[in-house]
């Protein structure tokens, strides 16, 4: 495992206060342009089998068998590790989830604040009693330039995830109050937990917005968006991304973790 990212202090309190954490420079050029041409021949592929949702958008879960490409990122130095010092070392990916939102006309200024925002984790925030733990989280990687306040970035609330039930409506704007879009440059990648309350933005930019998640939660919690990883994906993993993968000597494991499963356990251990 190559040398990986310590959390600072500063930035487990932003965290912990603000429900996200930016990471500039997380990707080098290389490898986004590498992640570039990936979802470009993904979202090709996807097109010319009809595959693309209204608008040709491209909403695809599982992504990462989707191109050897994206396997990379799931124990990528600079950001991976800042999940598991988060959560702890009992966990794996949940999903993987590439969206290429193109660029549409410029909506009126009453449909911009229209994004969905929501929490993540399914229906686990309308069954467990407030204030919620925190269970899952996700890095997202932005691939295409997203500076641009018309690219479509995502949109988060700071603080929501210490907020109980729905967060406030500004009455100007029809938005939720205080929400910020990550307009971030190329290579940037942002983590935010299930407790944040975020969604899509409009892209009116002329360019198509690309973005890659990737979501991390206790080996407890199902996947969101597979039961298990093709043999031929896994054979090619390290020790680290066959635990992130969800592969187990025993089913116990996940609730009782063998050594042998969780090796993230004996790498943090070791880490100064």
């Amino acid at each position: 495992m190559p040398e990986f990212a310590v959390l600072s202090p500063e930035q487990r309190e932003f965290f912990e206060t603000n429900g996200y954490l930016v990471v500039e420079d997380a990707l080098p050029p290389g490898v986004v342009e590498e992640l570039d041409a990936a979802i470009d021949e993904v979202y090709a592929r996807e097109k010319r089998e009809g595959r693309l949702e209204a608008g040709d958008k491209l909403n695809m879960h599982n992504c990462i068998v989707q191109h050897e490409a994206f396997l990379k990122l799931l124990d990528w130095p600079r950001t991976a590790p800042l999940a598991w010092q988060i959560l702890n070392w009992n966990i794996q990916m949940i999903t993987s989830h590439l969206i290429v939102l193109p660029s549409g006309p410029e909506p009126p200024p009453e449909v911009r604040q229209k994004i969905g925002l929501h929490r993540d984790g399914g229906t686990s925030h309308q069954e467990m009693q407030e204030p919620h733990p925190r269970i899952l989280l996700k890095i997202a990687y932005a691939i295409s330039d997203q500076t641009d306040p018309a690219s479509g970035a995502t949109v988060v609330l700071p603080g929501s995830n210490r907020l109980l039930g729905r967060p406030p409506v500004d009455p100007e704007t029809g938005g939720a109050r205080g929400a910020i879009s990550m307009n971030v440059r190329p290579g940037t990648a942002f983590l935010f937990e299930q407790r944040t309350w975020h969604g899509i933005g409009r892209n009116w930019s002329g360019r198509p917005r690309k973005t890659l998640f990737y979501g991390y939660a206790y080996r407890w919690v199902k996947p969101m968006d597979y039961v298990s990883m093709p043999e031929a994906l896994v054979a090619r993993c390290n020790p680290i991304q066959r635990q992130l993968l969800g592969v187990v000597s025993d089913p116990l494991s996940y609730y009782l973790p063998r050594d042998e499963d969780v090796p993230l356990k004996a790498l943090i251990r070791r880490s100064p």
